[in-house]
């Protein structure tokens, strides 16, 4: 299968139907030639993810052929290296699969030019963290590992949340600009996002403190791909979720479509069993709440639409010993000690100016 020179999420149907239910009993291995792709942004990323789950469910392997150095470093940031095969030639992909190139296609591949290398963070193998802000609490992100739709141990959810953006001479470039620009403000109050200095630019880390129902959780997310109409962060080891979320802004007939889109499973099984009795629902409240925010800055309508779909109902059980990473057990842990090291630094200050 030829893949499209633009990889998106208007290239899915045709690629995902390559192992729907309607597909060929005997197709065991699903061959992937990326020779002609030119751009992969976060929704292609997730495309992909999406592909080796239905994959995975129906027994097939995901190979690939014609991955220049680049893709082959972006399928090692978003962690799909573990779920697609890449082999230098052709050959040898087709001679895995028991055929011959000639069968699938008879011209031979050019290797096209990537247009995306400014886009996309470079693979690390540790995380770290520039100075922050002192109110930050700045734990469970430095030398964590990402982490992306590929692990993680729950179900595998895809949320999709649209605003409609009906503003005469505003283009998505705009739109993405201002969300950019204010993604700490237009969070709710419970919800505090500390980017780092140099902002939503590829590589770069956001901070995250949450209060949740089952209490604090300090975390945070790696911007994953930036350009001018999208971003995409995606999550550290301990995070609530394993996988991703991408923010993009299109046209859409006369209108502009601001459009989330969460990939994620519950990073370890206490976050599964907190997803399914309360945390998908704050979830939602939250991006929600975001969109509402950015409408209301933008002066628009703020209808939002809402679509949540299960992409694999299974659960990955070898990573089940992700809970070591949990990011909120951890934060709970943590608390105590640094409100006593608070109530320490406040009693010594008050010492020096009585002295």
């Amino acid at each position: 299968m030829e893949l499209p020179v633009e990889l998106d999420s208007h290239d899915e149907k045709p690629v995902l139907d390559a192992c729907a239910p309607g597909s060929r009993d005997e197709l065991h291995y699903i061959i992937l030639d990326f020779s002609a792709v030119e751009l992969i942004n976060g929704l292609g990323a997730s495309m992909l993810v999406k592909l080796s789950a239905l994959a995975k469910r129906r027994g097939q392997r995901l190979l690939a052929f014609g991955v220049n150095d680049h893709y082959r470093a972006v399928l090692k940031v978003t962690g799909l290296d573990r779920a697609v095969t890449v082999y230098e030639r052709r050959e040898d992909a087709y001679s895995l699969a028991g055929a011959s190139p000639d069968d699938d296609v008879s011209r031979e591949s050019v290797q096209s030019t990537p247009r995306d290398i400014s886009f996309w963070a470079r693979p690390v193998a540790r995380l770290s963290v520039p100075p922050m802000p002192p109110e930050a609490i700045n734990i469970n992100m430095k030398g964590r590992r990402v982490v992306g739709p590929v692990n993680g141990f729950g179900q595998l959810w895809q949320k999709t949340y649209r605003l409609r953006v009906d503003k005469t001479d505003t283009t998505p470039e705009d739109v993405i600009h201002a969300l950019k620009s204010n993604f700490p403000s237009l969070q709710p109050s419970f919800n505090r996002f500390y980017p780092s200095p140099a902002g939503i630019q590829p590589g770069e880390v956001v901070l995250i403190d949450s209060s949740t129902p089952g209490g604090p959780v300090s975390t945070g997310v790696m911007v994953l791909y930036a350009d001018d109409k999208s971003f995409t962060f995606i999550t550290p080891q301990g995070h609530p979720e394993s996988g991703w979320v991408n923010f993009s802004a299109f046209e859409e007939g006369d209108s502009i479509t601001m459009q989330i889109v969460g990939l994620a499973r519950a990073n370890d099984p206490v976050y599964e069993v907190a997803f399914r009795t309360i945390g998908s629902k704050m979830q939602t409240g939250i991006w929600t709440y975001l969109l509402t925010s950015l409408a209301e800055h933008l002066g628009v309508p703020t209808e939002v639409d809402v679509d949540i779909r299960c992409v694999d109902t299974w659960m990955q059980w070898s990573q089940a010993g992700n809970v070591w990473y949990n990011a909120q057990i951890r934060t709970m842990l943590y608390m105590p000690f640094r409100w006593l090291g608070r109530l320490m630094r406040d009693r010594q200050n008050r010492k020096s100016h009585a002295s």
